[in-house]
């Protein structure tokens, strides 16, 4: 096989092939009696040279393979990406509401931080002004880039002494960052994105919203019947849940890409509102509000006992780190034994047995679990047992 590059693509030789090909050039030049054997110069020579010329050959397939999304990889693949309008997601920060209790008016400071209780640092981002005495809520950003977990009720600690604040407190889980978009994350997001944004379909629609900017993660449900489903959506309905994200820029997006008359199911609302050129060339203004959800938290536990091998000491503050690390999409159903791979992922000096799962922390399953249609499971350090076995 030739080195070729033509209407097929690219084709390589193999080493085996070069030595061959630079072997019967030599004995065309020197006769056919030199010594070609690998321990002789010659041999040595041509495999030197036959390893240069697989090399090159290498690089120039990997660099024609790099101007295809499906393979690129790393800076390229930020390069080529930019043709399908795309970018790299950058990392994220989570972020959380927290209710601040003051006994007077006072200006949280930009840098604020309260830490949680596995001693995570979060703060805030500008000054907050905070007008007279009682509970007000202000939005903390994690101080670290990254899917940062915290449960309800574990962001306490000020770690800054702000007169008159007397409590800080988060009554929901903060909502997770991500860190930078991997090589196959935007591949895939790439994939999706060439479902046109333009057509009036449930697949449109989802991939239309899920490339704005700071989306991490949605659904969308669609009824097309005439009565309402199992999920409680109305007839001829759709339900979009979407974390992450501009209200004004999803509210644009839902009303660019559903068709007239479709109903919208939803507790979170937003305006857009229209502006279109009558015949006369006047303007002619339509105001719409439409609906969409925000994913809910379910909180998820989880137990399990491990044995170290060999007399060694299982490291069990990282396995509930990587537990907890794990990320969950929106009505995603959880297996038991899908997470042994996670636990195994820590290290290969112990046996993990026992692994189950929880919602409320008393009733326990080996099996699956599953949130609800809008909702998805969040996995903090201090819900995660793991119990040594001696």
């Amino acid at each position: 096989m030739s080195f070729l590059f033509d209407a097929n693509g690219l084709t390589i030789q193999t080493y085996a092939e070069i030595f061959a090909q630079i072997e019967a050039d030599y004995k065309a030049i020197y006769g056919p009696d030199i010594d070609t054997a690998p321990n002789s110069p010659d041999g040595q020579r041509i495999g030197i040279e036959a390893k240069a010329r697989l090399d090159l050959q290498t690089f120039a397939l990997d660099l024609y393979n790099q101007f295809d999304p499906d393979f690129s990889a790393g800076e390229m693949l930020d390069k080529i990406i930019k043709l399908s309008g795309l970018a790299r997601g950058v990392a994220t920060r989570s972020q959380v509401d927290v209710d601040v209790v003051t006994d007077r008016g006072l200006t949280l400071p930009t840098g604020y931080t309260v830490r949680d209780t596995n001693g995570q640092e979060w703060v805030t981002d500008s000054p907050v002004v905070i007008a007279a005495a009682g509970t007000t809520a202000v939005t903390l950003f994690a101080k670290d880039f990254g899917a940062i977990a915290a449960a309800p009720g574990t962001i306490t600690e000020p770690a800054d002494v702000v007169l008159g604040v007397t409590s800080v407190t988060n009554p929901l889980a903060a909502v997770a960052g991500r860190d930078e978009e991997t090589d196959p994350e935007l591949r895939l997001r790439r994939n999706r994105s060439l479902v046109s944004p333009k057509t009036s379909s449930r697949a449109g629609m989802f991939t239309a919203l899920g490339n704005l900017e700071a989306v991490t993660d949605l659904v969308v449900y669609e009824n097309d019947t005439d009565t309402t489903d199992a999920l409680g959506i109305p007839a001829h309905t759709l339900w979009c849940i979407v974390e992450g994200g501009d209200v004004a820029d999803i509210v644009s997006t839902i009303i660019k890409n559903k068709t007239g008359g479709t109903g919208l199911k939803g507790s979170t609302s937003g305006t857009y509102i229209e502006a279109v050129v009558k015949p006369d060339g006047s303007t002619y203004t339509v105001t719409h509000t439409e609906y969409f959800d925000r994913p809910t938290s379910t909180r998820l536990y989880a137990r399990l006992s491990v044995q170290g091998i060999g007399g060694a000491t299982p490291d069990t503050t990282a396995i509930e780190n990587a537990l907890a690390a794990r990320n969950f999409a929106i009505a995603q159903q959880v297996s038991a034994s899908e997470l042994y791979a996670t636990v195994y992922s820590v290290a290969s000096d112990f046996v993990a047995t026992l692994l189950e799962i929880s919602t409320d922390g008393a009733t326990w399953t080996d099996g699956s679990l599953s949130p609800a249609a809008d909702a998805k499971f969040a996995l903090a350090p201090a819900d995660v047992t793991v119990t040594v076995i001696p």
